[in-house]
């Protein structure tokens, strides 16, 4: 793993940086690594890249520590966004507890000889309208917009910065997840939330569902119509495997 290194002149100090994606509160390798390379370079002035690199890589312990070390001179850009889409697509298994915050990333299998190019066919139009298809929801739009009345009393409020989705959407968003069993990941491309959103959403619009004696049962089998959106998900998203799954 290659690390950054930066130095202070005034102070004569310096210290060693982990990419952002690994840092945390309390890292092994920062405790065990790092403080034995504090210790061979002090007192030591971090002249060039040069001499830290070497005082990096000089570094041992009796107990059998060895270092390499090498200056990465590549370029790489900065204030690279991640969109919602490509964060959904990634190979992620969430951990129990704080599944937000902690959780294993699988590589994706690379294909020996890349695929040859096809021409692809355009997507069809998206109409948001497919959402609430009744097939998807078990209800119709009349019935549909007749609950969201029901729940807007108690939950459309004003106070509080305003949500990224309109209550009918957040609604919706629910219906779905329980009557198709879609996962805040999906629910959160096609409504064009974020993940955070959504899952603050769904357990909000569940709460007053339960508060209202409102059951959504799920769907006996998965609706054909699933297909518009698992095809809108794949369009969005960087990966097309399967990125709706259903247990209805």
């Amino acid at each position: 793993m290659l690390h950054r290194s930066r130095s202070t002149a005034s102070r004569n100090s310096s210290y060693i940086e982990f990419p952002s994606a690994f840092r945390t509160h309390w890292n092994k390798i920062e405790h065990r690594l790092f403080s034995h390379i504090t210790m061979n370079w002090r007192g030591r002035p971090l002249t060039s890249h040069e001499v830290i690199v070497h005082s990096i890589a000089a570094t041992t312990t009796r107990t059998g520590l060895r270092v390499m070390a090498e200056l990465d001179t590549n370029t790489y850009p900065t204030r690279v966004q991640i969109g919602d889409a490509e964060m959904v697509a990634l190979p992620l298994t969430r951990h129990p507890f704080h599944g937000d915050w902690n959780y294993a990333v699988h590589p994706h299998p690379c294909p020996a000889i890349p695929a040859p190019w096809a021409p692809q066919k355009p997507a069809p139009e998206w109409d948001h309208a497919l959402l609430s298809d009744p097939a998807l929801t078990g209800m119709s739009r009349q019935q549909l917009s007749d609950l969201t009345d029901t729940l807007a009393l108690d939950g459309d409020v004003k106070r509080g910065r305003p949500p990224r989705l309109a209550f009918p959407d957040q609604v919706l968003a629910t219906v779905l997840h329980l009557r198709v069993t879609l996962a805040a990941e999906p629910l959160a491309v096609l409504f064009d939330s974020s993940r955070t959103a959504m899952h603050r959403t769904l357990l909000k619009i569940r709460t007053l569902l339960k508060a209202h004696s409102i059951v959504i049962p799920p769907a006996a089998t998965p609706p054909s119509a699933l297909t518009a959106l698992q095809a809108r998900v794949q369009a969005l998203s960087s990966d097309p495997s399967s990125m709706i799954k259903t247990s209805c």
